[in-house]
């Protein structure tokens, strides 16, 4: 997946934390656009493991109804936004990203501990089998973690036979992991193999 070019924003709303392991979870976010603020948009978004159910609610143009499953979202992304145009202030998102249509982006966590925010974004990602995004410095999404399809990608680890010492092990031991009995052997006049 290549990195996908954002919009900046700010945000103007409050604190918001979605708890991921008490699904399903209902939350109620308020407009940051200031077109959503004018017409005063609250979305309230009921999160299941497999599907979003919003309501998008204006007192002066009504409801709209939509919903979406988890997997036409492209991961959870986590961003860092200013709270006003001098960047006094910054507030950490934990989001869920839209294949192809932001607006139905939808956030799951919101506030100015970025310990808490990181612990969110990974439950989030883990719960909703999502891949985890991060966004940089110029408003592109890239993965957090390489992946191979819905596979993670991980470091080569080392196998068994990788280490030299691995077949030093007691012929006395075979298959089963059993110690052989030598002890008639040896009174019959055998010798045990060296190891």
């Amino acid at each position: 997946m290549e990195g996908r070019k954002r919009q900046k924003r700010i945000w103007r709303g409050d604190e918001l934390d979605a708890d991921p392991f008490n699904l399903p979870q209902e939350i109620a976010v308020k407009a940051t656009t200031l077109w959503g603020r004018l017409f005063g948009f609250i979305r309230f978004a009921e999160i299941h493991s497999n599907v979003i159910a919003v309501n998008d609610s204006s007192p002066i143009l009504g409801r709209f109804e939509w919903s979406e499953p988890v997997s036409a979202y492209e991961g959870v992304a986590l961003r860092v936004v200013p709270c006003d145009k001098r960047a006094t202030k910054f507030f950490v998102l934990v989001e869920l990203s839209h294949n192809g249509n932001a607006s139905r982006n939808l956030i799951l966590y919101a506030g100015e501990d970025g310990v808490d925010a990181a612990a969110r974004w990974r439950s989030w990602g883990r719960v909703l089998h999502l891949p985890l995004l991060i966004e940089d410095r110029e408003g592109t999404l890239h993965p957090a973690e390489r992946r191979l399809g819905a596979i993670q990608v991980g470091d080569p680890q080392p196998h068994a036979g990788a280490n030299p010492l691995s077949a030093r092990r007691p012929l006395t031991f075979g298959q089963s992991g059993q110690a052989r009995l030598w002890g008639r052997r040896l009174a019959m006049g055998a010798r045990p193999l060296a190891y």
